[in-house]
């Protein structure tokens, strides 16, 4: 079969691989039909890498297909349409045991430590598919993995009506994020964004406000558009931009820093987080989230297929990894 495989120094090389079996009684084989890409590629395409992916591995952890072949203790059928959960807990860890099944011990990350979906075939085990009504279209059932990412993150935030947001970042997880937070009710919500085309997304998604943080002073900017105080909620969508949030949210604020990049720092003062009772929440990938973003998926009432504004085949894989660094695409998805 034909993969997209991640060789190292940042690169990317399409290769023929044995078609993966089934090494488990509970795993599936998945038809690969959609995969995207994600922020998180990009970073460990940088150089220096700023997220660790095993050298050999193929990428992809934002996938959905169709059940090829199934294990002797698997209970879905061949032939159903599904989405893969690619975050593999052990079941065993304190975490896992307590409900925190996105901080496990032991994780093994479909797409970085084992092979993804961006190929013909991915095998996983049976746990972490979920099945797909025949009404949602396997390209935006592709969008399940981040939605459920960032439903973890609104879920925290429990934002009310009528509280304010900004949301650093106009990339597919900023937009995902604005799109649930104006659902929400929250006014006004406003991104920070400096890639053109992104910033013209965030207008048409239903921004109140885009800020190019290049050209003005963000936490300054914020205050005017509420009414001196600073947001009530800010999201670093980005990873690196925490001293921004800091600086952009009002007294009480809450901020949920989401981008990963393991390389960033941050440099802040504790005394302002206390002196304005300033907090900071950590948010790491879906935690039961999945059914929930696959509801919204299919209902669609907030049009979710506008996030998907390229695709391309395995071998255009290059192509689709510089728009998606450009800044020209929204979410990309290759279509085996």
């Amino acid at each position: 079969m034909r993969a997209v495989v991640f060789q190292g120094d940042g690169m990317l090389e399409l290769i023929d691989r044995p078609q993966p079996a089934i090494r488990s009684p509970d795993d599936v084989i998945i038809e690969v039909q959609a995969s995207g890409l994600c922020g998180s590629d990009l970073r460990a395409l940088a150089t220096p890498p700023e997220m660790i992916y095993v050298k050999g591995v193929i990428i992809g952890h934002e996938f959905a297909g169709v059940v090829a072949d199934v294990g002797s203790d698997a209970t879905l059928a061949p032939g159903t349409r599904v989405v893969v959960h690619p975050n593999i807990w052990c079941q065993r860890c304190y975490y896992c045991r307590s409900g925190h099944t996105n901080l496990c011990d032991r994780f093994v990350h479909i797409g970085s430590m084992r092979d993804g979906g961006a190929a013909e075939f991915c095998v996983v085990p049976e746990r972490m598919v979920y099945s797909l009504a025949d009404e949602l279209p396997i390209e935006r059932a592709a969008l399940a993995e981040p939605l459920a990412c960032v439903l973890n993150g609104t879920t925290q935030a429990s934002v009310s009506p009528g509280e304010s947001v900004l949301v650093i970042g106009g990339g597919p997880i900023g937009l995902l994020y604005l799109l649930l937070f104006k659902a929400a009710g929250a006014f006004p919500v406003i991104v920070s964004e400096v890639a053109p085309d992104r910033a013209r997304w965030a207008l048409e998604f239903g921004a109140d406000h885009v800020i190019d943080a290049q050209k003005d002073d963000l936490p300054a900017a914020v205050r005017e558009l509420t009414e001196g105080r600073g947001a009530d909620v800010a999201v670093d969508a980005v990873g690196s931009l925490l001293p921004d949030a800091i600086m952009s949210v009002g007294k009480t604020g809450r901020i949920f820093t989401f981008g990963l990049n393991e390389r960033a720092t941050a440099q802040i003062e504790p005394s302002v987080l206390a002196y304005r009772e300033i907090s900071i929440h950590g948010v790491y990938i879906a935690k039961g989230t999945f059914p929930l973003a696959i509801r919204m998926l299919t209902d669609n009432r907030l049009d979710f297929d506008r996030l998907l504004t390229h695709s391309y085949p395995l071998y255009g894989i290059n192509q689709a990894i510089s728009e998606l660094r450009s800044g020209k695409a929204a979410k990309v998805l290759v279509i085996p």
